[in-house]
């Protein structure tokens, strides 16, 4: 008990012109964290006043083109047993950053390092576009510290194990920056650009670093060039798998594999052949057969889109987030809508019906999906099928799980959806649960609807 309660911990990031962010972010650590670090590697707006402000303490730090140097020196001037290094445009919730003191603490006498969190992208308006992995929260030890000038990672300087806890599932890292205003500045800057071709110039044949300039040709919608860096950096990957960034490598492929799909004229001998190599590499990553499946899809290839898309699903579910499947992760509801689309028009009726239920679930008046969902029972019912629902099993269904028809919006939304359906027994039950004053005003609003 005693290592516990002297477990705390300081919150460091390094700045400039973060004045956009800078409040949101130290303002999730007040109460949970034992000091505010801020270093400021030379802003020229309020950035500084905003975190004397706040009550941060404040160091500079002559900017050298070096992200780790930068870092390395904020956690010098650490004082407790753990940091927290996130960035400006990056935050805990109010209710994670509770359960991050909860962690240190029990964490303070045992083996680990640091701790894995999920890493939650957002764009401008909130909503999730990527889920990946971040460690931001570690030990305050001499032998953990940042290297690489860009796009820098913790390591141990002794060589000793590095122990990850992975909080994954618990804990979630919001990120701003790849929204369209806080990116677009950054790669206006061309800061990371100089960096990465400076790194290169020395070593041509870091596969990592051609990954990175890969990445900013993307960001600033030069696809050629990211293309061609990211063939490159997978054309020098090492062959063992101890000596490659999986996390890396896997942006490399997924990225090279969102160009492929996106360019409607990329042959698909082209495409699987980027494909069969990233599965190769990475067997447990779910974001290649999520690209194959969008890539397919476009090409109204549904069988194939149905194969590529399940067995995304089935990564996802049986190896987790950690470390893995970042873009299919962040566009699951887009996944399973077209997995719903597909099963329908390969006749997978039931399929069809479990996927839209998974929907309607999330947003129960997604119309586009109770409409091809009834009209898969439609279509069962059509066939004649032993075991096909009737119109009534199929509104006890509705009722039971998804809707409640003891309102009026919930029981108009399904009798709107039966309608464009042409599903006239169902047409028909549903009907049959108006009032005939409620009918009567129904039948006029779906009449001037329709006029």
């Amino acid at each position: 008990m005693k290592g516990r309660k002297r477990a705390r911990i300081s919150q460091c990031m390094i700045v400039k012109n973060e004045e956009r962010n800078i409040e949101k972010a130290l303002s999730w650590g007040k109460g949970i964290v034992s000091e505010q670090i801020v270093v400021d590697t030379g802003s020229t707006d309020r950035t500084v006043e905003i975190a004397e402000q706040m009550g941060a303490k404040i160091y500079h730090f002559e900017w050298i083109n070096d992200f780790a140097a930068a870092k390395n020196f904020a956690i010098s001037k650490a004082k407790y047993e753990w940091v927290a290094l996130l960035d400006a445009d990056e935050y805990f919730s109010e209710e994670d950053a509770k359960k991050l003191l909860y962690y240190v603490r029990q964490l303070q006498d045992k083996p680990y390092h640091a701790i894995l969190a999920s890493w939650v992208h957002l764009d401008d308006d909130g909503k999730v576009t990527a889920v990946g992995t971040q460690s931001r929260v570690f030990r305050n030890e001499p032998g953990l510290r940042y290297k690489g000038r860009i796009h820098e990672y913790l390591a141990s300087l002794n060589g000793a194990d590095f122990r990850f806890v992975d909080a994954v599932n618990e804990l979630s890292i919001f990120h701003t920056g790849y929204g369209e205003i806080g990116h677009s500045e950054k790669v206006k800057s061309g800061r990371n650009l100089k960096i990465i071709q400076a790194e290169l110039e020395e070593n041509p044949d870091d596969y990592r670093m051609l990954g990175y300039l890969g990445d900013e040709y993307y960001s600033a919608d030069n696809r050629e060039k990211a293309e061609e860096a990211f063939r490159k950096a997978i054309s020098l990957m090492p062959d063992t798998e101890e000596f490659h960034d999986p996390i890396r490598t896997a942006m490399t492929f997924g990225k090279l594999l969102e160009i492929l799909y996106a360019n409607y004229s990329t042959e698909e001998s082209n495409f699987m052949e980027i494909y069969e190599k990233a599965i190769r590499r990475l067997p447990q990553e779910g974001d290649f057969d999520y690209f194959a499946g969008r890539y397919f899809f476009l090409h109204e290839n549904y069988p194939a889109t149905e194969k590529h898309l399940k067995r995304a699903l089935k990564q996802l579910e049986t190896y987790g987030t950690a470390l893995k499947s970042m873009f299919l992760s962040g566009d699951i509801l887009n996944t399973y809508d077209k997995l719903a689309t597909s099963c329908f028009n390969n006749r997978n009726l039931a399929d069809c019906i479990n996927y839209s239920t998974i929907l309607l679930k999330t947003d129960r008046y997604r119309m586009n999906s109770l409409f091809l969902m009834l009209t898969a029972f439609l279509l069962d019912e059509i066939s004649a099928r032993e075991g096909a629902a009737s119109a009534e099993a199929v509104a006890s269904f509705l009722g039971q799980n998804l809707y409640d028809f003891g309102t009026l919006k919930d029981r108009l939304f399904v009798l709107r959806a039966a309608m464009q359906a042409g599903y006239q027994s169902l047409v028909a039950v549903m009907r049959a649960m108006f009032e005939p004053q409620e009918l009567a005003v129904v039948d006029q609003a779906l009449a001037v609807n329709k006029n």
